[in-house]
């Protein structure tokens, strides 16, 4: 055997050698990446608090916070994708909370409007929120939902991205996976989807105040003068 064939044996060994370590060092940084990715996707921005107020179901199976004989009743149609239904949830339902549902003159109704023409994500994110409520946690995942809504909202499956925020507000994900993967809830809330288009709502926030439809900015307003005519 030549010492040139042997060399060249060696110089092909080494090639060979540098890509297996390229291709190590690639994957290693694909799953740090992806790792990185769902933590990312995972996280909690904002504390999720559990409601104070009494909460449960309508008849129609709407979930809500607050006294169910309260004066005025606020129903929300919203997208759990929407930038405004997210800034409304953020920033004006707090103030939402303390002042008219937790002193008992509302009941805040959540019925789901998801634009899925715009918002793909939308309806997977309302099962999650029934989903979760199938075990009492409702509210919860609606919160976690809206405080990471730029994180899951560009992703083409969230079905991880959810199940990890089941883990953080407590409930059993492998229920609440088969929940998310059976479909469980997903013509219902089609379903209200179309309810609430037959009543005209079209745009998301918007509220009914005793039957009044409006937007966000005027959502106070519209609440106060319906106390107001209940003399409260």
């Amino acid at each position: 055997m030549s010492v040139q064939s042997t060399r060249g044996r060696r110089v092909k060994t080494a090639k060979q050698n540098n890509l297996l370590y390229l291709y190590i060092a690639v994957g290693v940084v694909a799953v740090i990446a992806i790792t990185g990715l769902v933590v990312l996707l995972t996280r909690n921005n904002a504390e999720v608090k559990a409601p104070t107020a009494p909460v449960g179901r309508t008849e129609e199976g709407y979930y809500y916070k607050g006294d169910p004989n309260a004066a005025v009743k606020v129903i929300a149609f919203e997208d759990y994708q929407c930038p405004g239904c997210a800034y409304f949830s953020r920033n004006l339902a707090p103030i939402l909370e303390r002042d008219y549902i937790n002193t008992g003159r509302v009941q805040f109704i959540y019925h789901e409007l998801p634009l899925t023409n715009i918002h793909p994500n939308a309806v997977a994110a309302a099962e999650a929120a029934r989903c979760a409520g199938d075990q009492g946690k409702y509210w919860e995942m609606h919160d976690q939902l809206f405080a990471n809504q730029s994180l899951w909202a560009q992703v083409n499956s969230p079905l991880n991205v959810f199940s990890g925020y089941a883990g953080r507000i407590g409930i059993d994900r492998a229920a609440f996976d088969a929940c998310m993967q059976a479909g469980t809830h997903r013509e219902a809330i089609l379903a209200a989807a179309q309810e609430a288009a037959a009543l005209g709502v079209q745009a998301t926030p918007s509220f009914s105040v005793n039957g009044q439809i409006v937007d966000s900015g005027r959502l106070f307003t519209a609440i106060d003068a319906a106390l107001r005519a209940a003399g409260r």
